[in-house]
């Protein structure tokens, strides 16, 4: 009798391993439904989170200086009144002039003491452009009563609801807002609450005083500052791509870091926020781990039941001249398909999910009792999934890696089957 030939087409091999794979179509139709099912939870759980940290990031970018950010070098780990940008003229005719696709917004921090007749509180005093500017913009729809203060208002002030109880301060209230000079002194200026806030955070309406950026220039003055040079703290920069931040970063940096100016990212402004978001992670790394544990053995299963119900089959194939290695790789193509049929059946179910979530979303509002307030941010009311394409990819290979992984074990094994033993089984 002629022997097989020992070498086996690819055309021929992948035939023999997609017969073999349906040949208990129930257990095959039931081990791919079990890792769609997985790889939809997985897809819904990181496109949720990926859509919760992406809201607080938003709305920290807005509430906060920008996505990026040009201030006084050593501001950010020891803030002082006495520390600014003498020249926001020509540092702002520098930006300027790099075309920056987006928006600049000057600002002036300060760290003061507001005083009624009832009580002081330490509050931050932000001076910004009353019109235009993306906190301005995010916290007008916010105001809960009275009206938002106009440009070149030279005492208006508005403050969060927070802060209105404990200074027992109404529409119309006197506040005194008091600062420290470098050299000992203090200084003071005198504003009345125009409008009162909600911005659902509660340390900005317990902490938070915005004017219109003339008012606070007045600290700056007493600081020594020259007003024709309308100096500043900070400019904040939000651009109309996010994904354009490391290019714009850089020409900044260019153009106008030195030894008193520094250019900064969001993400070095706001470190507690990406840490929360990085342990945040990590959870959702570990539920993808469970996952990826019910997959292999899900796969591990179908195959190694396979491979042990062909025992004598395997026996006669060595018999008629398979060699150990073509027997391996026969087997290694049944995981092979079965990896491609999971990533393809699992996408189409997670991908169906998916969708639905990024059209109607989540309302985790409701889920959270009401309030979405999170580290300094707060996430939109309805969270809808959000997937980027590198973490598609990214989700994509690790349940093909791990399909196709479960595989090699079975593989191995027929691999070793000695026709003799095989055949007597």
């Amino acid at each position: 009798m002629n022997r097989l030939h020992s070498h086996l087409p690819l055309g021929m091999l992948v035939m023999l391993s997609w017969r073999n794979i349906w040949r208990h179509r129930r257990r095959t139709l039931i081990t791919l439904s079990s890792i769609a099912i997985g790889f939809a939870l997985a897809v819904l759980m990181i496109g949720l989170n990926d859509g919760a940290h992406n809201s607080m990031i938003r709305n920290a970018i807005k509430l906060g200086e920008g996505h990026l950010t040009v201030q006084p070098r050593g501001y950010i780990e020891a803030p002082a009144n006495h520390k600014y940008l003498t020249d926001g003229t020509t540092l702002q005719e520098k930006i300027g002039s790099l075309d920056v696709a987006g928006r600049i917004e000057p600002r002036i921090s300060l760290q003061i003491l507001a005083s009624t007749a009832s009580n002081s509180v330490g509050a931050g005093l932000e001076g910004l452009s009353p019109l235009g500017d993306q906190r301005a913009d995010l916290l007008r729809p916010q105001l809960v009563d009275g009206t938002w203060i106009e440009p070149g208002d030279q005492r208006g002030i508005l403050i969060g609801d927070g802060m209105a109880g404990k200074l027992k301060a109404k529409i119309g209230s006197k506040v005194v807002l008091m600062a420290g000079k470098q050299g000992g002194d203090s200084q003071a200026q005198l504003g009345r609450v125009r409008g009162i806030f909600d911005s659902r955070v509660d340390e900005l309406d317990d902490y938070l005083i915005l004017s219109d950026i003339q008012l606070a220039r007045r600290f700056l003055e007493g600081e020594g500052a020259d007003p024709a040079l309308q100096p500043i703290t900070r400019f904040a920069l939000f651009l109309d791509d996010p994904d354009s931040l490391p290019e714009w970063k850089a020409e900044l940096k260019a153009a106008v870091e030195n030894d008193q100016v520094v250019v900064l990212d969001w993400r070095e402004m706001m470190p507690q926020l990406v840490q929360f978001i990085m342990v945040d992670d990590t959870g959702n790394y570990i539920f993808l781990v469970l996952i990826l544990i019910m997959v292999v053995f899900g796969i591990l299963n179908t195959v190694l039941m396979s491979v042990l119900e062909r025992t004598r089959e395997f026996g006669l194939l060595r018999a008629l001249g398979i060699s150990r290695y073509h027997l391996l790789w026969l087997v290694f193509c049944e995981s092979l398909l079965l990896s491609l049929l999971a990533v393809g059946i699992g996408w189409i179910v997670a991908g169906a999910v998916h969708l639905w979530f990024a059209s109607h979303g989540i309302d985790m509002a409701a889920l959270m009792g009401g309030s979405t307030e999170m580290m300094g941010t707060f996430m939109d009311p309805v969270i809808y999934t959000e997937l980027s394409g590198e973490r598609v990819l990214q989700l994509t290979l690790l349940i093909f890696a791990a399909t196709l992984g479960s595989g090699i074990y079975p593989a191995i094994k027929a691999s070793r089957v000695t026709p003799v033993e095989a055949l007597r089984t």
